[in-house]
């Protein structure tokens, strides 16, 4: 591929030897942006997309092969002086190089511009870390978003450990990680870390409960952003006396699906779809709060009808296992709100048929933007169009899963719900 000229005036980057024109290894020829369709604009994205990985291969490529002549140090110091990157970052580009050189299918992918970079970094990522069908995750990599393959390459590497996943849980908890310290500039302090699945699902849902809690104490005097929210959310849970530090309501949540056949629970999972191994289930479940339902495929209707605008917190549970996630965006069930699908106010009833699980942003859409929710006839799914009319050809379904058989055509399923303290 052909890289075109920059528009960048930097004398660093035009002595670089990056050959121009027909033949050179990446091209983005120049266009008139203005003159291009919709569709051509779209074209013009996969375009740069595939740009984008190439360029990413050849980066990683040449990191290593400086790191090889004259050592890490002098390649990330390399990568500090000329791509303005600071040290930790360089430090982790040249850990991903690393690890692509020996992820020889992901790195082939990635140069021919067939997967994304961040796609790539995650194969080699669980490729240094345990068993992978690489061909398989690459196949994945082609087609889904970041988000569906980050799901697809957990669950993988799930099914591929020999021991039930222990292992890969085991490599989790070790890189846990937590840390505040003070601002010498401003003197605010900065709070940062990483935790397990388990752990970072229950401080998760805790902090959307106790953020939630935040917004409908407020006063209409005082406005807040979702992060100064966030921030006293975080401070009264830590700092509050303990009779009030747990927040009310869900805490986490677990589901399994009931084998009617051999009458037992399989499948155990947290909200964020992280498999569980038996123990880990068993012994959440042990210290759970029991919600005082169980649905079965259809998620029998939750009925509070008139009597309430917002719904319940079991009604709330039941949206998050059958929407799992905004309806709009796929943003964390946990900061999701319920909608009315027929409004409140015009007579719609606060039961599960006439609600979803939609995002803050995504509300807006709804309200101030006139986005439609729709349920795809083909999946059962509801989703968010930016138009009042379906789409002609699925019906309202804009997935492009509908060729799929709809969930639990294959066996019954049925959910269990769990809410762990």
């Amino acid at each position: 591929m052909d890289l075109g000229p920059s528009t960048r005036d930097n004398s660093t980057r035009a002595a670089a030897c990056i050959p121009v024109g027909c033949g050179a290894a990446v091209c983005v020829p120049a266009v008139d942006l203005a003159a291009l369709s919709e569709s051509e604009l779209s074209q013009r994205l996969v375009g740069l997309g595939q740009a984008e990985s190439a360029i990413s291969a050849l980066k990683a490529k040449t990191l290593l092969a400086l790191s090889e002549r004259s050592g890490q140090g002098a390649a990330r110091q390399a990568a500090v002086e000329t791509l303005g990157t600071s040290n930790s970052q360089a430090r982790k580009e040249l850990l991903d190089a690393e690890r692509l050189s020996k992820a020889v299918e992901t790195a082939e992918a990635l140069q021919a511009g067939e997967i994304p970079a961040d796609h790539a970094k995650l194969i080699a990522r669980a490729a240094s870390e345990g068993p992978v069908d690489e061909t398989a995750l690459v196949e994945a990599a082609k087609t889904e978003d970041f988000g569906q393959f980050t799901r697809t390459l957990r669950d993988h590497q799930s099914e591929q450990a020999s021991d039930g996943g222990r292992s890969l849980r085991g490599r989790q908890l070790q890189k846990r990680n937590f840390g505040i310290r003070k601002s010498p500039q401003d003197g605010m302090y900065d709070v940062y870390g990483r935790f397990d699945p388990e752990a970072g699902n229950r401080i998760e849902a805790a902090l959307a409960a106790q953020e939630r809690r935040v917004r409908t104490q407020q006063d209409g005097a005082t406005e807040t952003t979702f992060g100064q929210r966030m921030a006293d959310a975080l401070e009264h849970l830590v700092c509050a006396e303990a009779e009030n530090r747990r927040p009310q309501g869900t805490k986490l949540i677990l589901t399994a699906d009931w084998d009617q056949i051999n009458q037992q629970m399989t499948d155990a999972r947290l909200l964020d779809g992280t498999p569980l191994t038996k123990a880990e289930a068993l012994r959440l479940a042990c210290d759970a709060d029991l919600l005082p339902s169980v649905f079965d495929t259809k998620f029998q209707t939750l009925d509070v009808g008139r009597k309430a605008r917002s719904a319940t917190e079991t009604q709330r549970a039941a949206l998050i296992i059958r929407d799992k996630h905004c309806i709009g965006c796929g943003k964390s069930a946990v900061w999701c709100e319920a909608h009315h699908i027929v409004s409140w106010q015009q007579g719609g009833p606060t039961d599960i048929d006439n609600l979803v699980l939609v995002c803050t942003a995504c509300h807006h859409d709804i309200h101030d933007r006139n986005w439609a929710v729709v349920k795809c006839p083909y999946t059962g799914k509801y989703e968010l169009q930016p138009m009042l009319d379906p789409d002609p050809f699925t019906g309202g379904c804009t997935t492009g899963h509908h060729n799929r058989p709809p969930p639990g055509a294959l066996g019954v399923r049925e959910p269990l719900l769990f809410s762990a303290a």
